[in-house]
């Protein structure tokens, strides 16, 4: 037996908490005396001059006394004349830094936030705008953006021209991260506001096949080339359209609105047009800005200033709430509903005092609203971008567009990177009567699948392959009635961190194991496709469709698309829209099958069966004719993403509702997958539409 001491216990107690109030009491001490540190990871040299509104906004926010008496202090990296990566990771190793305005490109953003959100610090970029960023790392918190991405810039662009009441359009744009969000979105908005996108491509920058591109796109005879990239491309663009004597005109996006286009080009840049964020004209920060510092704010400016001033908030509500991690502070402050504050100096003293008491004011910036996308973050709702024109040697103000015509209006708390297709925009097919009903019953059920592309930056459409098989084999269907083709190099790629695996959701299920491929790596070829969809047995093609006139057949194809192409690992031989017209009418005339479905995640789907009318066909797609497809899943452990808007969420529902039909799926991918026009053709002579969709894919 033993006996406690009260008395003991008590004393203990007592100066166990006398210790901790002395350790919290210096802790404040300390904590009160040192300054607020944020690091900036910009090109600081150059036409780009950042230096000028982060001063200001540092100088506004200590006017007041800084962050609870605290000053903030900028920890300079100029990205124009070190590596980025080694300048990230000397802030990175810096303790004292946990938020950092940059990096200057989207490219660095997807390099580097890994890093920084595991070490639980987080990025604010006034610069890096690329769409893809939103869906990558939206809801993990430790990445956002003052600007908001440029599908919001796309927008601004199509609606402008829409107005203008142009028709034709091309687009041509740099390979890179920012490009990419244009090539991505153009169609879309173009088929949102009518117009006809009459060529889209890519090309390098400052390279020397841009002649040949331009001359492409002129074929096509565009009334405006949407152009983006650089002042150099977009000059040497308008000196290949003067030269062939073209009437198109020439639109261009921020990257290229700078001095050098004007001085390159000389009188050949007037009449050039194009758009670039801006600040709000309303907030008086551009007056106020030039009563300053006696000239104009560059359009950077503003989103600028507004990433310092939201870090100072994030600092100031870890005052209030000290063990609060960093990326729910910065929402706090950026979902605040209350007293309405300026971007000003004393705006910022006023909101700092709120936040530092617990509240949360409605914070405004020089940009205009600080409010972001309640779900994802990342972006704000509203940008207010530029229309300008060169006129006698300057760039000119045309207007200036609000989020009415650039974004979400406010008021639905979403993202314009989460635009999905207009419903007056869908296919009306409640009103479709079929016309075909098939002769024979059905007797067996027979699946291809395909996923061609090869190389590490096309994981998605080998993991969006497996995951219809793993749909199909849960559902019941034997791995000899499955054809699977599939590249196959994903899981064994020295770029792979995890070994012999493929999966299409964050840490998800090894698809890989276990699944029966018939063919892999060269193999995989629209050949191959041919011989099996025709039941061509050869020596190179032993595993063939075995099916008949009473078979039902299933097929999908995920992988990259062009115009009236499916592309394989040799770019050079694609499967082409011909092909699969004379494929399927000669597999409609040989009986070799009831009804077949054709699912197709590609860029540009629709584009392959336009022409198609075989009966009993049905042909599903998550792209329209003249636009690309999104990916869904972005996975930074692995730093790839994962799967295909049309095809997560064609699973997603077939798997949720066990009874959905072909008409009820139609709606329910074209209503959720973001950034395209989910297409079903040639359903009035597939037969029943609203035969369940699993029991179409049951064996």
């Amino acid at each position: 037996m033993f006996s406690i001491d009260i008395q003991k216990i008590g004393l203990f107690a007592v100066i166990v908490i006398f210790v901790m109030c002395i350790a919290w009491a210096g802790y404040t001490i300390v904590h009160a005396k040192t300054p607020v540190r944020v690091g900036v990871l910009l090109t600081l040299t150059g036409d780009v001059e950042v230096k000028e509104p982060l001063e200001w906004a540092r100088e506004n926010i200590n006017r007041h006394g800084g962050i609870g008496g605290r000053p903030l202090e900028l920890v300079y990296k100029d990205t124009g004349t070190g590596n980025t990566t080694q300048l990230a990771e000397e802030l990175l190793a810096d303790d004292s830094i946990r938020i950092v305005i940059g990096p200057p490109t989207s490219d660095d953003v997807y390099a580097l936030l890994p890093a920084f959100a595991a070490d639980q610090k987080v990025l604010i970029s006034p610069f890096a705008t690329a769409g893809d960023l939103f869906r990558a790392f939206g809801r993990n918190g430790y990445f956002w953006r003052t600007p908001q991405g440029d599908v919001g810039q796309v927008k601004a662009i199509c609606q402008i021209l829409n107005e203008k009441g142009v028709k034709r359009v091309a687009l041509l744009t740099e390979n890179t991260s920012y490009g990419k969000t244009f090539y991505d979105w153009t169609g879309f908005f173009a088929t949102e506001y009518g117009l006809h996108l009459t060529a889209i491509r890519e090309f390098e920058r400052e390279s020397d096949g841009l002649k040949a591109d331009v001359a492409q796109v002129l074929e096509a005879d565009p009334e405006y080339i949407i152009a983006i990239c650089g002042p150099a491309d977009a000059a040497a663009i308008k000196r290949e359209i003067d030269r062939s004597g073209s009437r198109a005109k020439l639109f261009l996006a921020d990257s290229a609105a700078s001095p050098p286009l004007i001085s390159v080009l000389g009188a050949a840049a007037e009449g050039i047009e194009g758009t670039t964020p801006t600040a709000d004209p309303t907030t008086g920060f551009s007056v106020a800005y030039r009563e300053k510092f006696g000239h104009a704010p560059a359009d950077f400016a503003a989103p600028v200033y507004d990433a310092l001033v939201i870090a100072a908030y994030a600092s100031a509500r870890e005052d209030a709430v000290p063990f609060e991690p960093l990326p729910d502070a910065i929402r706090h402050v950026v979902y605040g509903n209350g007293t309405r504050t300026g971007w000003d100096a004393q705006g910022i003293h006023e909101a700092i005092r709120e936040i530092r008491r617990g509240g949360n004011p409605d914070i405004t910036g020089a940009s205009g609203p600080l409010t972001f996308d309640t779900e994802f973050g990342v972006d704000p709702l509203v940008t207010y971008y530029s229309h300008w024109i060169v006129e006698d040697g300057e760039f000119h103000t045309v207007e200036v567009l609000g989020s009415e015509k650039t974004g979400s209006p406010g008021s639905t708390g979403e993202s314009v990177s989460r635009t999905r297709a207009s419903g007056t925009l869908m296919d009306p097919l409640a009103a479709r009567v079929s016309r075909y009903v098939p002769k024979e019953n059905r007797t067996d059920f027979f699946a291809v699948i395909v996923g061609p592309s090869s190389g590490w930056k096309n994981y998605r459409h080998q993991a969006d392959a497996l995951a219809v098989y793993t749909l199909l084999r849960d559902e019941g269907v034997p791995d000899n009635h499955i054809i699977l083709m599939v590249y196959d190099d994903i899981p064994y790629l020295p770029e792979n961190p995890v070994k012999g695996d493929v999966h299409n959701i964050p840490r998800g299920k090894n698809l890989r194991s276990g699944a029966d491929a018939d063919y892999t790596g060269s193999r995989v070829t629209p050949e191959t496709l041919r011989n099996v969809l025709t039941g061509t047995r050869t020596a190179a093609t032993p595993v063939v469709l075995a099916s008949t006139n009473s078979t039902d057949v299933f097929v999908y194809i995920a992988s990259h698309g062009a115009p009236g192409d499916i592309l394989f690992s040799d770019r050079n031989h694609p499967f082409t829209a011909e092909d699969f017209t004379g494929i399927t009418d000669t597999m409609h005339r040989t009986g070799k099958f009831r009804q077949i479905v054709f699912f197709v995640d590609t860029c540009f789907g629709e584009s392959m069966a336009t022409n198609v009318t075989t009966p009993g066909l049905l042909y599903f797609t998550g792209a329209a004719a003249g636009e690309p497809s999104l990916g869904a899943v972005y996975d930074m452990d692995i730093r790839q993403w994962l799967s295909d808007e049309f095809t997560a969420n064609a699973i997603k529902a077939i798997r949720e509702h066990p009874d959905i039909t072909f008409r009820e799926l139609y709606i329910t991918t074209y209503e959720h997958v973001t950034g395209s026009h989910v297409r079903m053709i040639n359903a009035e002579n597939f037969g029943n539409l609203d035969v369940s969709v699993r029991e179409f894919l049951h064996p």
